[in-house]
């Protein structure tokens, strides 16, 4: 994650990861989107669809959104994913789920600072430190990441803290105090292009974009507690709670209504009590959440706050109660069933009256369980099948596009459902190779997909698209090209993975036009990814790496295609060890060797064919330096 990175976004390490795609790595104002099996595709900005975790704490809110901007990749030290259905333990919006942790207390103390730039004004600087004294374990960090970005329009500029306490109650319990805080005072928005825009001018903003000054500010902090205590070999409990407040304006590229703002209030907690014992393994939990925006909006004068057009108070509350077992019947035989029960409620309470009082209020009621088995042929060589069921119910933010441009919610969205359907095998051969491949299928219905309107170009809308049908393959290999018992450190890892995706709408009609039979936008029907790592034990290290994705749609109609393309990077440093205490590393990478034209975000169903924003068709350069005490 950290070695040789820029360490400017997560797309840097999470296209590394099998079965997961990612888009608009550059545009800072719409953050970086996530797919998992196409779950997080249709996202108009930020991650939906996929449940994101750091250190155990949601870092999605109640309703299914999520954004990574408070999240500093300098302080990351593990990134796991859960692809597939995961509703029956994590609840809404888990087609997938992200868990991040960061870096943990060490017993050495250290003091870290890094500096680094790059290609159009990408600068970067970070301190950190951790250790222990006596009982309590510290790990904080401090970062600022700014660029002018490739585009007109698209600078940004952003601070994140961390700090992270652990402390031993006992030999059998621990407390975490997590505490998290993040500003970014611009983050500009380009806009789309049309084909024939890029053509003249790739690193032009969209006119409107300009003019109307689009781009957002954000400031949010998040607390948290997290409590661990085994009570035996057989049984522990983990607690969490947490608030966070998010204060966010975003600018958009028209007039009327086209200044958002909302103050965000998120809340919750849950316990989890684990039965670990030789056959049979449980877990029991309950999870509670709240969230409450505040939200408005003004007419956009040029970049300015003008007259208020909409004001409501939006709230969005879930129950989980959850239960997952694991038995044995015999030593190479594991089955697994899931299931989950969720009680949502949404509400509105409209205050913008002169058009009508809008307030209103649904509930949602979903109950999601799992199937599995795995059985292990040898003692590295794992097969695995399951069923799941899955459940996303609309953000409070779509929810509040209304396409009346009333108040209130638009009442004819419904939640998403998916069942899904898995198999796979996970083998390791001779601790030198390890291989991952999963087929699936999802059967979707009323699956939540983004639309234009004319009327409000700028504007995102949602509509449930009937039946779905998504079938796929993930392969995934990892091979040691040394000793792998060789212990000075140095060594040669070569990583490849390669996805399938099949995503077709089986029944969908909308304004009188039908998609059945067409593809899902957004999602290659190929994407591959290989990386080549080496290690020396002299602190030398260096990686390669290729991505290739086949074509994509850019709309339901399959009207309009995005091509293919191929990337290449390198990247590289060196520890540089001074006597017992002091570690240099220089560093640095080239992204886009080749210089290849791609495109870093497509607007799904976009008005005037403003499908594409591009990225930089030549190489960029970044490097930087770190000096470590410990």
């Amino acid at each position: 994650i950290q070695n040789g990175q820029a360490q400017l976004s997560l797309n840097e390490s999470l296209m590394a990861l099998p079965g997961i795609f990612t888009l608009n790595g550059d545009n800072f104002s719409q953050d970086l989107r996530i797919a998992v099996r196409g779950f997080g595709a249709r996202s108009a900005f930020g991650i939906r669809g996929i449940r994101l975790f750091v250190d155990g704490l949601p870092e999605s809110t109640p309703d299914g959104q999520a954004d990574v901007d408070n999240v500093d990749a300098g302080a990351l030290q593990k990134l796991e994913l859960l692809r597939g259905a995961s509703a029956g333990l994590y609840g809404n919006a888990s087609g997938g789920v992200l868990n991040m942790a960061t870096e943990e207390p060490t017993a050495r103390p250290f003091v870290e600072v890094q500096g680094g730039g790059g290609s159009f004004g990408f600068q970067r600087f970070q301190a950190k430190t951790g250790f222990k004294i006596g009982k309590l374990g510290v790990f904080s960090t401090v970062s600022q990441n700014k660029t002018e970005g490739y585009r007109a329009q698209s600078a940004m500029q952003q601070t994140t803290v961390n700090l992270k306490m652990r402390y031993a109650l006992s030999p059998t319990a621990k407390l975490s105090l997590l505490v998290n805080y993040g500003k970014s005072p611009y983050a500009k928005d380009a806009g789309g292009l049309t084909k024939e825009q890029v053509a003249a001018d790739r690193r032009q903003a969209r006119v409107a974009n300009a003019q109307f000054d689009a781009g957002e500010a954000v400031e949010q902090g998040r607390v948290g507690l997290v409590f661990d205590k085994e009570f035996s070999e057989k049984h522990s409990l983990k607690a969490r709670a947490y608030t966070t407040m998010r204060d966010f304006e975003n600018r958009l590229a028209f007039k009327a209504g086209g200044w958002v703002a909302f103050q965000r209030l998120l809340s919750g907690g849950g316990v989890t009590y684990a039965f670990n014992g030789q056959k049979y393994r449980s877990q029991v939990g309950v999870e509670l959440n709240n969230q409450r925006d505040n939200r408005q909006r003004f007419d956009n004068d040029n970049g300015k706050k003008a007259a208020l057009t909409f004001d409501q108070i939006e709230k969005y509350s879930s129950t989980g109660v959850f239960w997952l077992n694991e038995y044995s019947p015999i030593t190479r035989l594991t089955l697994t069933a899931a299931t989950r029960y969720d009680r949502v409620t949404v509400s509105a309470d409209d205050h913008f009256l002169t058009d009508g009082n809008q307030s209103g209020s649904q509930k949602f009621n979903s109950v999601n369980p799992s199937l599995g088995l795995v059985y292990q042929l040898a003692p590295s060589v794992n097969f695995y099948t399951n069923v799941a069921s899955n459940f996303e119910t609309p953000t409070l933010n779509e929810l509040s596009a209304n396409p009346t441009n009333l108040g209130g919610f638009n009442s004819e969205l419904k939640p998403q459902k998916s069942i899904n359907y898995e198999l796979g095998a996970k083998i390791q051969a001779f601790s030198r190779l390890s291989l991952d491949v999963a087929l699936f299928q999802i059967k979707l219905q009323d699956e939540l997909v983004p639309y234009q309107l004319s009327s409000a170009i700028g504007r995102t809308f949602y509509r449930n698209a009937g039946r779905s049908d998504r079938k796929g393959v993930e392969v995934a290999a990892q091979v040691k090209m040394t000793d792998p018992k060789d212990s000075n450190g140095s060594g040669v890892v070569l990583m490849t993975n390669y996805t399938y995706s099949d995503f077709k709408y089986t029944s969908f009609t909308a304004n009188t036009i039908v998609f059945d039979g067409k593809r899902q936008p957004a999602i290659p029907q190929h994407s591959f990814f290989s990386a080549l790592q080496w290690v020396h034990h002299s602190g030398l290290y260096a990686t390669g790496q290729v991505r290739t994705i086949s074509q994509v749609f850019v709309d339901d109609a399959n009207a309009v295609t995005d091509k293919g393309y191929t990337l290449v990077s390198i990247r590289g440093g060196y520890r540089l060890k001074l006597g017992q205490s002091w570690v240099l590393e220089p560093f640095g990478g080239v992204n886009n060797l080749f210089n290849t034209a791609y495109t870093n975000n497509i607007l799904i169903n976009a008005v005037a064919n403003r499908f594409f924003e591009p990225a930089a068709d030549k190489a960029t350069y970044y490097g930087g330096l770190k000096i470590r005490w410990q």
